[in-house]
């Protein structure tokens, strides 16, 4: 009897840790991310019904990683790709300035400037609800110390601005008049703005995310799931009712036992 429960302990156990393994098997997608960056791509993919877990990166002190599970692993690079994230790094003009050279010249000086007021721009412009991606080229020529009398080429600058939904969250005029405001001598008529809205991700019937007990899985793993759980359970009581059963049978042949031993003793007195 002790065996039989034994066998059906471990019976048991291989059950939990399979249905473990099976919910549990994540892959890192992207790591190193901070957390602003993180939350925006767990949005994304939960919009697209893939799920997501965000955790510390064990490689980056202070960063996050995403993991997502490894049947949703290429679809999820695919949502994260078409939403822009993680952003590609704009270095403001604190980190451009910040780069040393071993001979600063006036033109190295001139396009790290430019090169910092581009990435100034690119991150106001990306903390607008709705922006996905946003480039900003300027272009400012120098004057040329030769030729102090001839006339400057005026500045100008483009914005590729690639937006949710049909209409940019920000008007075009006020996108050029911000990135004129930025730059001595550029006008919001010299600054040409692109703006493309990025499709809406298809969500599948299939992948709406849905609870089954402490976790979120797809509506079309409901069902698998509920069949593993429910025949284990099912499995797990009908072993317990065997062991009771065994269990009644020999506390009755304990008793009859006893009863016999009483009335032979007795039948010899």
């Amino acid at each position: 009897m002790k065996q039989r429960g034994q066998s059906g302990d471990r019976m048991w156990l291989g059950i939990v840790c399979g249905a473990t393994l099976l919910l549990g098997c994540n892959v890192p997608i992207a790591a190193g991310l901070d957390e602003t960056d993180a939350n925006h791509a767990v949005v994304a993919l939960e919009k697209s019904g893939v799920a997501a877990e965000k955790d510390r990166d064990p490689d980056s002190e202070g960063r996050w990683r995403i993991s997502v599970a490894r049947d949703d692993a290429s679809s999820a690079a695919g949502i994260l790709s078409s939403e822009s994230l993680p952003p590609a790094a704009s270095p403001g003009l604190l980190e451009t300035l910040g780069q040393g050279s071993i001979v600063p010249s006036h033109a190295s000086e001139q396009a790290k400037f430019v090169a910092g007021i581009s990435g100034e721009l690119e991150r106001s412009l990306r903390s607008l609800d709705g922006v996905v991606s946003v480039r900003v080229h300027l272009a400012i020529p120098e004057k040329d110390a030769f030729s102090p009398d001839e006339a400057p080429v005026p500045a100008s600058a483009s914005v590729l601005l690639r937006h949710r939904g049909s209409a940019p969250p920000i008007a075009i005029n006020d996108i050029q008049r911000l990135v004129a405001g930025a730059v001595p001598g550029l006008t919001p008529a010299q600054v040409s703005v692109v703006a493309s809205p990025v499709p809406a991700p298809v969500r599948l019937a299939e992948r709406e995310l849905s609870r089954f007990g402490p976790v979120t899985v797809t509506r079309a793993s409901v069902f698998p799931l509920r069949t593993i759980f429910g025949g284990a359970l099912f499995l797990n009581l009908g072993l317990l009712g065997a062991l009771f059963l065994l269990w009644t049978r020999a506390r009755k042949a304990e008793s009859n036992l006893a009863e016999q031993r009483a009335e032979g003793a007795q039948g010899a007195r």
